[in-house]
């Protein structure tokens, strides 16, 4: 029987406030219209009542009531999820198997920062902490994946830009911490912004085999504002809800790349919208090819009850008309292992991993016992006596079996060394994970 796998994903970045000068700030920087900031002038906005030039529909959009409804406290948020995350409310939308709603909490740091004029909760691990806790308190079968924002000339909290070349140092302190502190490493990408540019490009294809970015579309969306290909031009890529190889040269094209990209569209913002059209289009593509990913985003930072509600209802309505197809709710992870095809007689990857010591030197050594690494080699981490984190490259000793790192002074004492761990993925999203403490 088809399966339709339904992947709910999550751009989930904790508390955001916009103060009222900094919504009329937005309105001049996507619109090019300046307005004294009251709160007269914005209810004339949502009400369509200045005349903009053809522009008041969008504008009312953009600026809805429900669109500047932010939870502006973890108070807010934990309520929210008190609802949206209990048994009862995840079983209104049960699957064919009986199984409830699953939620893909793709957790950012906000870290980096010089500015934060929207109020965030700035720290390394403050929003997967949070979620990653809720999580086991509510023994849910939710997962915690990957979501970067990359920094700003200006390193401002409330921009996303989208270089990896200008935010290397931070992202890896980030990956760092999170491997050594809490035993994660990403499997799955969601791009902020759903932005990919080439040099994200290649840092996917080194560490990360699944990623939710491709926001494609089978009509045009005439309604799109002029900065919504700002960040997130997928014209070119597939529009079917499958996954495909990236190509080396453009990351929308279909190539030989060995990560999967797959399309996931927004709910509950104002472009790129996951339409009924969208989701007939998926069923039928299960239908006729045996599986299909159908996946949307939001954000954590607005209550997403409503949108939840109304996607769920509309995938379930839709679904009488394809009754030989299955709808699956599944993690994310899941849901790309089971739409791939996969090679014969293939391990699961497993690693392991020693300290050499000798006269002459103390290298780590890391080995593939079982499987093969996703990229070109393991990711390191290590945490010195002094809380400080670092990331290197190994030296490659067995091309995609055998690596070492030499620790000397050209790069950490290992008596200056608190922890190492090293992780990697293989091509089908299994993980292994390895440490030493010293």
């Amino acid at each position: 029987m088809p399966n339709l796998y339904v992947v709910h994903c999550i751009d989930t970045e904790g508390p955001l406030k916009e103060p009222l000068e900094a919504t009329f700030k937005r309105l001049n920087e996507l619109y090019n219209i300046k307005l004294e900031a009251s709160e007269k002038n914005l209810k004339l906005l949502q009400d369509k009542k200045i005349d903009l030039g053809g522009l008041e529909h969008d504008i009312a959009r953009t600026f809805s009531q429900k669109l500047l409804a932010y939870n502006d406290t973890w108070e807010k948020i934990d309520q929210m999820l008190d609802s949206i995350m209990s048994k009862s409310f995840r079983e209104k939308f049960r699957d064919h198997d009986g199984n409830g709603i699953i939620y893909n909490w793709h957790c950012l740091d906000n870290v980096g920062f010089n500015t934060n004029e929207r109020f965030r909760d700035l720290g390394f691990g403050k929003v997967y902490n949070f979620y990653n806790k809720k999580i086991k308190d509510t023994k849910s079968l939710d997962k915690i994946h990957w979501h970067f924002h990359p920094l700003s000339f200006f390193k401002e909290a409330h921009i996303c830009s989208t270089s990896y070349d200008n935010s290397y140092e931070i992202l890896h302190q980030i990956l760092s911490r999170r491997l050594i502190n809490n035993q994660w490493f990403p499997v799955v990408n969601r791009a902020g912004f759903h932005a990919i540019r080439q040099d994200s490009n290649f840092f996917l294809e080194q560490w990360i085999p699944f990623d939710f970015s491709n926001q494609s579309l089978y009509l045009d969306d005439d309604s799109l504002s002029s900065d919504s290909n700002r960040y997130g031009n997928w014209s070119r890529a597939p529009k079917e809800w499958l996954p495909y190889n990236p190509s080396h040269e453009d990351y929308q094209s279909k190539g030989n790349m060995n990560r999967y990209t797959t399309k996931c569209l927004n709910v509950g913002t104002r472009f790129k919208l996951l339409t009924n059209y969208e989701i007939e289009m998926a069923f039928k593509i299960a239908e006729k090819k045996g599986s299909a990913i159908l996946a949307f985003t939001n954000h954590d930072f607005r209550d997403m009850s409503v949108d939840i509600i109304d996607t769920y209802e509309r995938i379930h309505s839709i679904s009488k008309k394809f009754d030989s197809v299955k709808i699956c709710n599944s993690d994310a992870v899941n849901a790309m292992q089971n739409a791939i095809e996969k090679k014969d007689n293939y391990e699961n990857i497993e690693l392991a991993i020693n300290l050499d010591k000798n006269n002459s030197s103390t290298k780590i050594k890391v080995d593939t016992i079982k499987g093969s690494t996703f990229g070109s080699q393991p990711y390191l981490a290590i945490k010195t006596k002094d809380n400080r984190y670092f990331h290197d490259n190994f030296n490659e000793v067995d091309y995609g079996k055998s690596w070492e790192y030499i620790l000397d002074r050209a790069s950490i004492n290992v008596n200056d060394i608190e922890k190492i761990v090293v992780a990697s993925n293989d091509y089908y999203g299994n993980q292994s994970i390895k440490k030493l403490n010293l």
